[in-house]
């Protein structure tokens, strides 16, 4: 009888797996603290995208517009996710059946006295959508990426509920920070914030460790990875360095 043969064992491998086990412990931490801000309520009273106190409340108003008019057609199945308090959700169900769902039942909340049997709400993580494969004919997912931890999570998700042929609408906020010079309330009066939000690629120091933003050149691989086919992509905000890239991307038949 041949004996196994033996399995040579490092002792780099053996310092691996401790810290494979811290990483994952860290990122599991890291996904509950994060997503705690959203299931809390707190995001609420941070997110009020259109105010007049708000500097990208024009260039918010502009997107969305581009988004509710590239949703073609009538009676289309449409999820919302991470879609808030319905800013987009509210306006499409006049023509189509929308599903909005959110992370904090606060924010639906806000878009409950719209509720219709063209819009239905419901409290769902990105990551781990409560859908069947194949039930949409469009995906918005807007203003979620730069608050996952890991986008591809979202992106393989909304791949799997789009039936094929159906469109994803997404957008990142650029990393490269240059379009916050159009923003000089964003940045505020001290050079050394200046400074940090750069470094940062455009994120607050308050948010750096709750917020991530994405080149466009990211958000077309992470797209290809998740086998989805960019029709468009359009850029919001200063013209010489855009502040969001929204991209149309289509679920191959």
């Amino acid at each position: 009888m041949e004996r196994p043969k033996a399995v040579a064992y490092s002792p780099l491998q053996a310092r691996r797996r401790p810290y494979s086990r811290v990483r994952e412990q860290t990122m599991t931490a890291q996904l509950e603290a994060h997503e705690l801000m959203f299931t809390s309520g707190a995001y609420v009273r941070e997110f009020h995208p259109e105010v007049d106190a708000n500097p990208f409340g024009a260039d918010y108003a502009k997107k969305r517009t581009a988004i509710v008019s590239a949703v073609e057609g009538t009676d289309k199945r449409v999820l919302d996710v991470g879609g808030g308090m319905g800013r987009m959700s509210i306006p499409l169900s006049e023509r189509h059946f929308v599903t909005l769902s959110d992370l904090s039942i606060q924010m639906l909340e806000l878009a409950s006295p719209w509720v219709s049997e063209r819009l239905e709400l419901r409290q769902a993580n990105a990551r781990s959508l409560p859908f069947p494969d194949e039930s949409f004919d469009y995906v918005l997912c807007i203003d979620v990426l730069p608050h996952v931890v890991q986008p591809e999570e979202a992106l393989l998700e909304a791949q799997r509920v789009l039936r094929p042929g159906g469109t994803l609408l997404v957008d990142v906020t650029n990393s490269n920070p240059l379009w916050t010079l159009a923003y000089p309330r964003y940045l505020g009066r001290k050079p050394q914030r200046w400074v940090q939000v750069w470094r940062a690629g455009g994120v607050l120091p308050e948010w750096r460790q709750r917020v991530k933003h994405h080149r466009r050149t990211a958000l077309m691989r992470m797209l290809a990875d998740a086998r989805f086919q960019v029709r468009s992509i359009r850029g919001f905000g200063p013209r010489f360095c855009p502040k969001w890239h929204l991209a149309v991307a289509m679920k191959p038949l």
